[in-house]
């Protein structure tokens, strides 16, 4: 169908990008998805996702005229777990103790702490910073309701509960803008320290994703 010319439509049609670190291949933890050692940047990196990470149709810019007036910026994780090591002993002790891998979740708070007290966020448009501030700053606004007590979200699971910006941002025609997740000092496990480092956020396994989503209005031509 042609679009009217000079027909605008304005929709809440919120945009997010996902990091993903795969469960497909079980000796990939988090820092092996890492293409950078230090930032993870959403939003410029969308070949090959599905529906689930990303509604981003073009690396880093909005498609065709459309415009974006952001109103919010969410930080979303889902759960997280590690690979626990543990030796057992066969019965009768014959051969000594044999190592093995056992999957397991352990103190998913602690490794959230990690990433939230740990990692910057910053919204960059058109190479503008527009804002940058600790990921504790970003509550998702989503999660598991309380009374699960294995559970830890990222803040409430109220989509209210999360940060608005006091101005919109507004994101032109073709113009760039990302999301970075930064680590000042460094991705918290990535080095060996003599406090459980496997049990650090470089060192989560896979099912996980780390979705940024900006909460706003599109203006797009009408069809």
């Amino acid at each position: 169908m042609a679009k009217m010319q000079g027909v605008k439509e304005k929709l809440h049609a919120p945009l997010y990008d996902a990091f993903h670190v795969s469960d497909k291949d079980p000796k990939k933890i988090f820092k092996d998805f890492m293409t950078d050692p230090r930032v993870i940047r959403f939003f410029v990196d969308v070949q090959g996702k599905t529906r689930l990470e990303t509604n981003m149709q073009a690396a880093g810019v909005l498609p065709s005229l459309n415009t974006f007036e952001a109103r919010a910026l969410r930080v979303v994780v889902s759960n997280m777990r590690i690979a626990e090591k543990k030796k057992i002993t066969p019965k009768g002790g014959a051969g000594g103790s044999v190592e093995v891998e056992n999957l397991a979740v352990t103190n998913e708070s602690e490794i959230l702490a990690d990433l939230i007290y740990n990692s910057v966020i910053s919204l960059i448009v058109g190479e503008k910073t527009m804002i940058e501030m600790p990921t504790f700053w970003f509550p998702s606004g989503a999660g598991i309701s309380p009374g699960f007590p294995t559970i830890s979200n990222h803040g409430e699971p109220d989509p209210t509960a999360t940060f608005r910006f006091a101005e919109p941002v507004f994101i032109e025609p073709q113009q760039n803008f990302r999301v970075e997740l930064a680590f000042p000092q460094g991705l918290p496990g990535s080095e060996l320290t003599v406090d459980s480092p496997e049990k650090r956020l470089a060192n989560v396994i896979g099912p996980l994703r780390i979705w940024v989503v900006l909460d706003g209005y599109l203006t797009r031509d009408v069809q």
